[in-house]
């Protein structure tokens, strides 16, 4: 009997020392509660670290197959059998690097990388069509301080949805920049290709493809989206009267807006109304950066909590550039 108080004792205490943290990164990104002290430990906590287990969870979920979590081992597995463009595959071994480290002798560092790399690559290999990555930074996440680059959360327009769910986007990143390419052609908004990739980062391909499909005449878009689309065009006609959506010299990234879940119907129908006005205050020039930012500052006036904003949008610079 003393044998057996002695043997319980010991396997409470190896449980007791495994939800501490001990394991491997890989075990704790599957156990929610491990995760979650993982992220207390390097100084990730309240609502932070409850926002970076959703996107985790949202990110393996969509890499498996099924709607259960996986194994650990499951899951090094798939991430280890990515078919992977060559340019994700230096992402794809640095993650598969890290999730083999002990929870002990990780830095935050590599905890935030994890997860950037994680969700990453779920956003171009996952099964999930409805999750969207997007910035944390532009879409006032409070993960960016902590170096988190990116949320991925479902979609709530049930437009983008309808696109998303019915695989008319491709998930495949080769057949996504093809379907890019195909859009660009077609709806005579320039080209997409080499040239392209500073302009388009590879997690930015999928928000790029939604707002190409949403800008076919037969599409599911609403009258709200269809003019914010509108607008964007207008934004990125040249002098000549040419658009180039994907334009060096006018390098905006308005058309990422759709990758934000908060930005309705309304949200998007301001939008569209200063990239009206900015567009036409720049008529005669190429690059409408500076026009933008003068239009917008002139609708927050004297407030000071508007001309906050403003500065606010202008120090991260999500419109505009990489």
């Amino acid at each position: 009997m003393k044998k057996l108080l002695i043997l319980t004792l010991c396997l409470f205490l190896n449980i007791g020392s495994y939800a501490a943290g001990g394991g491997k990164l890989l075990d704790l990104l599957i156990n929610e509660s491990g995760l979650i002290e993982l992220l207390t430990r390097n100084g990730i906590e309240g609502a932070a670290a409850v926002q970076v287990k959703s996107y985790v969870k949202n990110s393996i979920l969509s890499l498996s197959v099924g709607s259960e979590m996986p194994t650990a081992d499951a899951l090094r597995e798939i991430i280890r059998n990515l078919d992977s463009t060559t340019t994700d595959k230096r992402i794809q071994a640095s993650l598969l690097t890290v999730l083999n480290k002990e929870a002990d002798s990780l830095t935050t560092n590599d905890v935030v990388k994890a997860v950037n790399n994680l969700i990453f690559l779920s956003n171009r290999y996952g099964v999930r069509g409805s999750l969207v990555l997007a910035c944390s930074q532009c879409v006032g996440s409070a993960l960016a301080p902590y170096g988190f680059k990116f949320t991925l959360e479902e979609v709530t327009q049930s437009s983008v949805r309808q696109l998303l769910e019915s695989n008319v986007i491709p998930r495949e990143p080769r057949a996504l920049s093809r379907f890019i390419n195909g859009k660009m052609k077609r709806l005579n908004l320039g080209t997409f290709g080499r040239s392209s990739a500073d302009l388009v980062a590879p997690e930015e391909e999928k928000s790029l493809a939604i707002f190409l499909a949403l800008a076919e005449n037969n599409s599911p878009a609403t009258a709200a989206q269809r003019e914010f689309i509108d607008s964007v065009i207008a934004f990125s006609k040249t002098p000549g009267g040419d658009v180039k959506l994907l334009n060096p010299d006018n390098p905006h990234k308005f058309w990422t807006l759709f990758d934000n879940g908060s930005n309705n119907d309304n949200v998007l129908q301001g939008y569209a109304k200063l990239l009206r006005e900015s567009a036409e205050e720049a008529k005669d020039k190429v690059n409408r950066k500076e026009a933008f930012y003068d239009v917008l500052q002139r609708n927050a006036g004297d407030s000071p909590e508007a001309t906050k904003r403003v500065n606010s949008i202008r120090l991260k610079n999500c419109f505009f550039g990489r």
